[in-house]
């Protein structure tokens, strides 16, 4: 029985060490199932990255390796005829974020804003234009920082990864601000700029030309960037440079301007809405193109608020605009001399040419008043310029008609672009009957050519164009295309263009004796005892010039209005050149709302003719030393 029962035991124990055996069987061959599945995986991703997508994964190797970082070009520098320092270079530290390398960087953000002082919205807009780059193109998120930013930033680094600050140029203004209008500002590269390819070899962050000669002369002054390979780890850190392309400088700009005389303008219309325009009538060639109120271009450079754009575009001075070259004004009575030489070349007057002015001029049912209340009695041509009378002009504008006005007025470049090298120059309207059909589809009433006959009405022009005008008066017939570019120099010394001569636009085929007259008449506009223009007389150089008084808003209106706010006031011009008998200067003053042209305008460019004058004049020899 023993026996037995030992036997089933025994046979109980063999079954289950064969059902144990069977288990570990079956849970080896799942292991190495489970292992040739993992190989077999393991296998396939090796053939898909080293074979499929071998290249592909060799050139992200090799970046994660190496960083190429741009360099910026040190932009030309901008000089005035005598080689003084306009605009020139300092360095510009900047921060930096590498999107690769950047690890919580939206947790640390705010931490980030307090120490470099900017704004949340801001980041994220820098933030929000490098996620449509390369990741491993760097995203700029603050230009310009100083040396204290810079310390606070070093010192909390490595809570900001990815964070690093580079070096690259911006402009400097050594002597100060100067002709913001002429030269303009820098401003960093928008994606719209970048898709119309407006300027080629740039890319988000750089900063280009935005505005006046920086924008115009861009790819002269910004020079070409270059490159540099950095080797990093896996962290970002530099561990040696393995490669460099140096950039290439931009060219350097030598103006006309002249520095002395540049700021006598800008002083003159200190407190003043307005612009001054001072050229070489034997050339073109511009010593000083100043509009007021001006702007700070370094503004633009860090970055401009929301405040300050608002008040750079203030709707009743507009100190964006240049006036000399966009603003439009009709001419007042700086528009006379045109139609004086209308009517000596076409024979409608001559010197004794007279006319009686009792101080207003009717025709039709109005009647259209001369400034002068109670007028200028007889008036011959000289006496019709110096004393600026309207009736005379009244009837001469009627007797030559709309379209001989007209006519004239484009042989002296009025009502068209000059062609000067800046962008957004207005080209002014002088008007004929055709225009006017055209745009209003109306005809032209002769009421409106008596308007005309004394620079109102339709008549708009730029005080670019008056200079230009009063440019070719004082040379006797020749107009030159506005240049205020003296030459250009590489940075290695060789010069790429020097403009020594003016280029002409045309000449006019007007008899030289007609010159004689209306500069003999401009003359005594400021040096006879009854010229309107007397504010700019100078002792020792006979000045020549025309007064103007243009109307913003009419008389009635303005009568209605009690005290006659600013923006009613009329505006104020005189143009004129010296000396009169071989100018070498013309100088043009344009005053917004300034009233009377001899009272407020005429005594602005006498202070710029005073310094031209001035500054012509011969230095003193040293002293001889003294034998003690």
């Amino acid at each position: 029985m023993t026996t037995k029962k030992t036997f089933r035991k025994h046979r109980a124990d063999k079954i289950d060490q064969k059902e144990e055996d069977d288990l570990i069987k079956l849970r080896l061959n799942y292991f190495l199932l489970a292992i040739f599945i993992i190989f077999v995986t393991v296998a396939a991703r090796l053939f898909f990255l080293q074979i499929t997508e071998g290249a592909e994964n060799r050139k992200k190797s090799e970046t994660n390796r190496m960083r190429q970082v741009r360099i910026q070009p040190q932009r030309g520098k901008i000089y005035d005829v005598k080689g003084r320092m306009l605009a020139g270079v300092k360095y510009s530290f900047d921060i930096y974020l590498n999107m690769e390398n950047a690890v919580d960087f939206e947790k640390n953000l705010r931490g980030f804003l307090s120490i470099i002082d900017e704004t949340e919205s801001n980041i994220r807009t820098r933030l929000a234009i490098g996620k449509k780059q390369p990741r491993y193109l760097p995203v700029l998120l603050k230009r310009d920082i100083d040396w204290i930013t810079i310390s606070r930033l070093e010192a909390n680094l490595y809570k900001f990864p990815g964070i690093f600050v580079d070096i690259s140029y911006t402009r400097s203004y050594p002597n100060g601000i100067i002709a913001p209008h002429l030269i303009g500002y820098l401003g960093e590269v928008s994606e719209e700029d970048l898709k119309s390819n407006k300027y080629p070899r740039v890319r988000t962050g750089d900063m280009v030309g935005k505005y006046g000669l920086e924008e115009f002369y861009n790819s002269s002054l910004s020079g070409e960037p270059g490159d540099k390979k950095l080797e990093v780890n896996a962290r970002g850190r530099l561990i040696s440079l393995l490669s460099k392309n140096n950039p290439v400088p931009g060219d350097d700009v030598y103006l006309t301007i002249d520095l002395d005389l540049q700021k006598a303008a800008e002083e003159a219309l200190f407190d003043k809405v307005g612009a001054v325009v001072a050229l070489d009538p034997t050339n073109g060639n511009i010593r000083a193109m100043a509009s007021n109120p001006g702007f700070n271009p370094e503004i633009f450079i860090k970055g401009i608020s929301s405040k300050e754009w608002k008040e750079l575009n203030d709707p009743k001075t507009h100190p964006l605009q240049n006036k000399a070259i966009q603003g439009t004004y009709a001419t007042g009575s700086t528009f006379k001399p045109v139609l004086s030489f209308a009517g000596f070349n076409e024979g409608l007057i001559n010197d004794k040419t007279s006319v009686f002015c009792n101080g207003s001029f009717d025709f039709g049912k109005r009647t259209y008043r001369c400034w002068k209340e109670g007028g200028h009695g007889h008036t011959d041509f000289y006496k019709s310029l110096v004393e600026s009378c309207d009736v005379y002009y009244y009837n001469l504008g009627l007797r030559l008609g709309v379209d001989r006005i007209g006519k004239y007025a484009n042989f002296f470049g009025l009502g068209e672009k000059t062609g000067i090298d800046l962008a957004s120059e207005s080209e002014g309207v002088m008007p004929s009957s055709q225009w006017k059909k055209k745009k209003f589809k109306v005809k032209w009433y002769e009421g409106e050519t008596i308007s005309y006959s004394i620079g109102q009405g339709y008549s708009l022009a730029t005080p670019l164009q008056i200079a230009n005008f009063y440019a070719a008066i004082a040379n006797h017939g020749t107009i030159y295309k506005p240049n205020y570019i003296y030459k250009i120099i590489s940075k290695d010394g060789k010069l790429l263009e020097e403009r020594t001569k003016g280029k002409i636009i045309k000449k006019i085929d007007i008899p030289q004796k007609i010159f004689v007259n209306v500069v003999n008449a401009l003359t005594g506009v400021v040096n006879d005892e009854k010229g309107t223009g007397k504010n700019a007389r100078l002792p020792d150089v006979l000045v020549a010039g025309k007064t103007g008084t243009a109307q913003v808003y009419s008389q009635k209106k303005r009568k209605e209005t009690e005290g006659v706010p600013w923006h009613l006031k009329d505006h104020a011009w005189f143009a004129s050149f010296a000396p009169a008998n071989k100018p070498e200067i013309v100088v043009v003053a344009l005053i917004e709302h300034g009233g009377g042209g001899g009272a407020n305008a005429a005594p602005v460019a006498k202070q710029v003719l005073e310094r031209w004058f001035q500054l012509q004049k011969p230095l003193p020899e040293a002293l001889p030393e003294r034998n003690t």
